[in-house]
């Protein structure tokens, strides 16, 4: 009995032992890991420099032609020779189309019948052998016949009033031409026979903001690029701004002219217009410097505080140059943490490396 007893006073005492360490472990160790200090990220630093640079404002647009128009006659008629096929270039000047010419021959017979009565008229009058009445009403007929006349040989054939080419023929040899309007190719409603189009130069039609407007005139040099051709920019230049504002969109249309010397361009084209402004000065960064928070599009910055913690400041693009990037929201001299922003947040402790 003796002996039982001994051993639960010794079993009794190693259990004591043993949670009494165990205890004194647990505290020991969560007394360290609430006093350890942070650990610093090692990274390297750029220090934020002044620099001159040309703003640039950008902004896209759809081509069109230079000039435009839907050609036909003021009289309905039968369509009887087109000279020029779809496509074709029609220089100024020449007839693209014929029409039927009854109504002509018939006015050019009264016409000639009037001519007579006026010139027999006209020797009368020399002899005084009839009265200004019945002069000036004869006169008035040969002059309204005359009129007519080339009233009807201008709508008898129609020429182009610019050199381009002939992108649409709405009524076809043998048709009779009317007055109703139709739907173009790029779905706009006109009335006519055909269209002529100047496709050298184009014009680039984009949409200028009213903060903006007052930085762009006339003759501004502009570099346009279409998504058809990205690695071929064109220079071209503001040819017209608008006088007015929309007044539900607040901008004003700009047309920027451009070449087409080898006609790769076509209206319709989706273009990206870049118009340069007068140089001035800004603070450039490592354009690596930027930290982009995942599953948003803002950019941060990590600014250096005290040479030894960091602040995390929201910022946004502005022009590059180079491998640097022009940042708005920050100063000259300012530190920024370049390699090793991904495992810094905002007050992280840091230790720069590069310095």
């Amino acid at each position: 009995m003796m002996k039982l007893t001994n051993k639960i006073a010794y079993a009794t005492c190693l259990l004591t032992i043993f949670a009494g360490g165990c205890s004194t472990k647990t505290t020991e160790n969560s007394g360290h890991s609430a006093t350890s200090p942070a650990t610093a990220t090692k990274v390297t630093v750029h220090v934020a420099k002044e620099m001159e640079y040309i703003p640039v404002l950008n902004f896209t647009g759809t081509a069109e032609a230079n000039r435009e128009a839907a050609l036909g006659a003021s009289i309905p008629g039968r369509v009887e020779k087109i000279h020029f096929s779809k496509g074709s270039y029609v220089p100024e000047g020449a007839v693209i189309a014929e029409m039927s010419d009854e109504m002509l021959i018939q006015a050019q017979i009264e016409l000639e019948a009037i001519r007579k009565d006026f010139e027999r008229i006209s020797r009368l009058k020399e002899k005084e052998s009839v009265s200004v009445m019945d002069y000036d009403h004869i006169k008035a007929k040969f002059d309204a016949s005359q009129t007519k006349v080339n009233m009807l040989k201008k709508n008898t054939s129609i020429t182009a009033p610019f050199g381009g080419v002939l992108t649409d023929i709405t009524v076809q040899e043998g048709e009779n031409y009317t007055f109703v309007p139709s739907v173009s190719s790029d779905l706009k409603m006109q009335s006519g026979i055909l269209t002529i189009r100047q496709l050298n130069p184009l014009k680039i039609i984009i949409e200028v903001n009213e903060k903006e407007i007052n930085s762009i005139s006339r003759g501004q040099h502009a570099d346009v690029v279409f998504d058809a051709y990205p690695d071929e920019p064109v220079s071209g230049k503001v040819s017209y701004i608008s006088p007015v504002l929309s007044s539900v969109t607040r901008t004003a249309t700009v047309e920027v002219t451009i070449p087409n010397r080898e006609m790769k361009l076509k209206p319709g084209m989706f273009g990206r217009v870049s118009i340069s402004m007068p140089q001035t000065t800004g603070v450039f960064v490592p354009v690596n410097a930027l930290y982009r928070q995942q599953g948003t599009g803002e950019d941060y910055l990590f600014m250096v505080v005290d040479q030894n913690r960091v602040t995390r400041r929201k910022v946004t693009r502005g022009e590059s140059k180079g491998n640097l990037i022009r940042i708005p929201e920050i100063s000259t001299d300012e530190y920024v943490v370049v390699d090793g922003k991904n495992k810094l947040d905002d007050g992280s402790p840091i230790e720069i490396v590069n310095k």
